[in-house]
């Protein structure tokens, strides 16, 4: 009994240790970002903090949302290589599709310089190619990362974040000062920030991480025949590619539908709140998720177990409740000090939309609380069950966006985010609350057929 309790303290313990690390590397994220904004803010006038912001929605695509769902591909299948013993076939694939995909994304973005220079675009052309490489080397990174979240080495990921995210507008800044303050040399900052971080990663990754040789989720039985890992992984992490490029519309449509009717300097001005407004979610977002989320895949394992599938179950409960609550007191906060907040994180220049900052955060939030039920698809390894719903909500907010900010400027491009995040957490919580309801039928229907069994006995 004593060994009992000692072991379950050690893992209460251990989790604690997991939340602090979640916590501090999000924290740091957050703070980087808006300590960031601050300064950009004081260096760059609205035009060109507006062609930052629009160049941003590159790195986004390219990072987040076309080398994202390999990362969650990674992540999903981390655990279970190491269940099948195929922990140096996970490391050969990774490193394969990573290399790949980089090198894809480089010479995309010269091909892009290339092209923009000979059109009457060219003064982007440089902004462009740049903000590409930039993207691919955050999503790189953001692969290596992905892994390491998955084995619950949190201290890293935490690390690894709050760095990038100081280092990119320090440096940034610095070559602005140095040479000229535009939105190109601050995406050229970029650059050295990530690719500073990235290096002492990859050391990592190759050199510490030990894929498959320890792992307490290991099993002592002979490895049995599996398909290869790669088309595991790729089967996994396709439906993401549709998610990423239709999310990334979503998520970009704001600041391309005033670029359309108003210019970069009203862009500039909006993406402030945008910011503002986005940035606490995703941060209370990313906590859950990168806490609850790694938990509820080792819990679940093969899912061939129906209790501990509903142990995973109500992990991402937990998570979905907590991410309502804290989206709740943003919202309340910004609705009290909007104008001060925006004040304190830029200059008077950029209040002209302060008093739109809680309608947005509440669109933003719809969204990210989409978003957070996702977790049910993921672990029952069903993403292509939220395509239609990404693809129709994206359209949605891209169409609703595009025609309220022609006759309502940013007042209508948040009317337009908040109806389409509605619709889309509304569809994503429809899907999470069906699967884990069949789960839980599923387990009774065989409680029952136990119970039946037995009394036949």
């Amino acid at each position: 009994m004593a060994h009992v309790n000692r072991s379950y303290w050690a893992r209460i313990v251990g989790l604690r240790y997991e939340v602090l690390w979640v916590f501090v590397g999000q924290l740091g994220i957050a703070l980087g970002v808006l300590a960031g904004m601050k300064i950009l803010t004081q260096v760059l006038d609205p035009l060109e903090f507006g062609r930052l912001a629009l160049a941003n929605t590159i790195v986004l695509l390219i990072g987040t949302n076309l080398f994202g769902p390999l990362g969650q591909g990674f992540m999903r299948f981390w655990s279970i290589s190491l269940e099948r013993a195929q922990g140096h076939e996970f490391a050969d694939t990774s490193n394969r599709y990573a290399g790949f995909l980089m090198l894809l994304m480089v010479a995309a973005g010269l091909a892009a310089f290339l092209f923009i220079s000979l059109t009457r675009w060219a003064d982007w052309s440089g902004l462009v190619g740049i903000s590409i490489i930039v993207g691919a080397l955050t999503g790189y990174l953001g692969l290596r990362l992905s892994v390491f979240l998955a084995a619950r080495k949190r201290k890293i990921v935490a690390l690894s974040n709050t760095a990038t995210a100081f280092l990119k507008p320090l440096i940034a800044v610095l070559l602005a000062f140095l040479v000229v303050p535009s939105a190109e040399w601050v995406m050229w900052g970029y650059l050295g920030a990530t690719l500073i971080v990235a290096g002492p990663i990859e050391c990592i990754y190759r050199g510490d991480l030990g894929l498959g040789r320890q792992s307490p989720v290991c099993k002592e039985e002979p490895p049995r025949a599996h398909r290869p890992l790669g088309k595991d992984i790729l089967s996994f992490s396709w439906p993401f590619c549709v998610w990423g490029v239709f999310g990334w519309i979503h998520q970009s449509c704001d600041r391309w539908s005033l670029q359309a009717f108003h210019g970069p300097d009203v862009v500039g001005a909006f993406s402030i709140i945008s910011i503002l407004a986005s940035y606490p979610l995703l941060f209370g977002a990313n906590v859950a998720s990168n806490l609850f989320i790694p938990i509820a895949y080792q819990r679940a394992g093969e899912r061939e177990s129906q209790p501990a599938l509903q142990s995973a179950h109500r992990v991402l409960f937990l998570m979905v409740g907590l991410f309502v609550l804290w989206a709740c007191v943003v919202i309340m906060v910004f609705a009290l000090f909007h104008k001060d907040i925006v004040l304190v994180l830029s200059n008077f220049k950029y209040v002209a939309f302060s008093n739109l900052l809680p309608g947005l955060t509440a669109a933003w939030g719809f969204f990210y609380l989409g978003q957070v039920f996702s977790g049910f698809g993921l672990l029952a390894r069903r993403p292509v069950t939220y395509i239609l719903p990404i693809i129709v909500c994206s359209v949605l907010a891209a169409t609703a966006t595009l025609f309220l900010s022609r006759s309502g400027g940013a007042e209508g491009v948040v009317w337009g985010l908040f109806i389409s995040g509605f619709a889309y957490a509304v569809w994503f919580a429809g899907i999470g609350l069906s699967l884990a309801r069949r789960s839980f039928r599923s387990h009774t229907s065989l409680l029952k057929n136990d119970s039946m069994c037995g009394g036949n006995l």
